[in-house]
């Protein structure tokens, strides 16, 4: 007996465009927009300063912005467009401007006992290429004919100069307002993209010598792009707030052949085909975000007699955008996540039971901040599954789900079986060791019919 159906529920999206991805090894400081360089205050100091970075060389919007709010006041000498060049040796750092005016300011508003703080840039040797270098002034020596004036220093990181640090990624100006699907993925800042193909023919499940599972073909491919915030503070090493943004598309085609040779009890099983890591976003001895997309592919089978039962599923996320509040799971939402699917299926076998392939998508963010200071991981999870459950007429057997799996039966088979499908989709977000939590469920009925033996 052979029985094939092809079902269409809505047309999945088209291939997107995509430029650069996955790398952030090319952070880079960057002026921040407030700061306005021919401004002679820029050169008193002060206990709050602005540190931009970008990943696009060729657009100057930031994809980093860090606030600081420091213990002593911070001297940014980008910020100074008097000063003409930055020179440093193991303790010290000689600052020479282009005018009196200038160097006569820092001299009336610089501390002369030092006890405060320098952070360079691009200037000079005083930094590694991409970085900035902190300062801590310890005494001044003024050179008025040169226009110089050097400072004793001693060389130190972002944990010894804040009290409170809050980090920004990306625009988060625009972070989920637009409600309509369309995801821009050509904007500066953090854009990651993985994809995997499962060879033909591959057993990827199996339970011996009773069941196996083989993918006939198999293609995965997702794409995020990635705001959020965190601020947090040193003394009290207590995180204020973090919280992403994630707008995401994915797209799956699954084709998974069911061969099962005799009864067992329903289960779960699940293959990996791979995980990918994107490069971290850092900044060295502030913080570290590290990106991670994940697929699982997997199934629930269990029936009291032999199958044999094919499931083609195509299935596409194109606008899923969700808010995750790390620290209060109540302010996360979603918007979006309209599954789109075309599947089809084939039995050749049948007994009461179930197949029902699945996949599963997550976007995973690790954060460290201080060099370790602390540490968190959360994310967002979709789950597709096409929910496939027979029933045959003599069998007096129910295996299934501990949980329901489609909905209630609508009609019953007297010479013959019933297939029921259904396209059973969720999204959780989640903080590790904190909290889990659905954001979105929906069950779509398929098909509910009788096939003759």
């Amino acid at each position: 007996m052979r029985f094939t159906q092809a079902l269409t529920c809505l047309p999945f999206f088209a291939s997107m465009a995509i430029s650069a991805w996955n790398d952030f090894t090319n952070l880079h400081p960057v002026l921040a927009p407030g700061y306005d360089t021919a401004k002679l205050a820029n050169i008193a100091p002060s206990t709050n300063v602005t540190l931009d970075y970008s990943l696009d060389a060729l657009d100057p919007r930031s994809s980093v912005s860090i606030d600081l709010q420091t213990y002593e006041p911070v001297v940014l000498l980008e910020a100074i467009g008097s000063v003409l060049q930055v020179a440093c040796t193991y303790n010290a750092v000689t600052i020479g401007f282009d005018n009196p005016a200038a160097l006569e300011r820092a001299a009336s508003e610089w501390p002369h006992n030092g006890n405060f703080w320098l952070i360079t840039s691009h200037l000079g040797n005083c930094n590694a290429p991409g970085e900035r270098g902190i300062y801590l002034v310890t005494g001044l020596d003024w050179n008025n004919d040169a226009k110089m004036v050097t400072a004793q220093t001693a060389k130190m990181g972002f944990g010894s100069i804040a009290s409170s640090i809050a980090v920004t990624f990306s625009d988060v100006q625009g972070s989920l307002s637009n409600n309509s699907g369309n995801i821009t993925f050509d904007e500066p800042g953090i854009n990651v993209a993985s994809n995997f193909s499962l060879p033909t023919d591959e057993e990827i499940l199996s339970e011996p010598p009773y069941f196996t599972a083989t993918a006939k073909n198999g293609y995965l491919s997702d794409a995020a792009v990635i705001r959020g915030h965190f601020s947090y503070d040193v003394p009290t090493k207590q995180l204020q707030s973090l919280w992403f943004d994630i707008d995401s598309a994915f797209y799956g085609d699954l084709a998974v052949a069911f061969n099962v040779t005799a009864p067992f009890n329903s289960n779960r099983y699940s293959f990996s085909p791979g995980t990918f890591f994107a490069s971290a976003v850092n900044v060295p001895g502030a913080f570290s975000l590290q990106p991670a997309l994940r697929w699982t592919v997997g199934a629930d089978v269990g029936t009291d007699g032999a199958i044999q039962h094919n499931s083609n599923i195509t299935m596409s996320i194109p606008d899923g955008h969700a808010h995750i509040d790390f620290l209060n799971s109540s302010s996360s939402y979603i918007v979006g996540w309209g599954p789109r699917l075309t599947s089809a299926v084939q039995t050749d076998e049948a007994a009461t039971g179930h197949a029902s392939p699945f996949v599963d998508f997550s976007i995973e963010l690790a954060l460290s901040i201080l060099d370790g200071a602390f540490n968190a991981t959360g994310g967002v999870a979709a789950t597709p599954q096409f929910v496939n459950e027979l029933n045959v007429a003599q069998s007096q057997t129910r295996i299934r789900k501990t949980d329901r799996m489609v909905w209630p039966r609508n009609i019953t088979c007297s010479n013959g079986f019933e297939l029921r499908s259904a396209f059973n989709f969720s999204v959780d977000a989640y903080v590790t060791d904190s909290w889990q939590k659905t954001l979105y469920s929906t069950e779509i009925p398929i098909d509910d019919e009788c096939y003759p033996f």
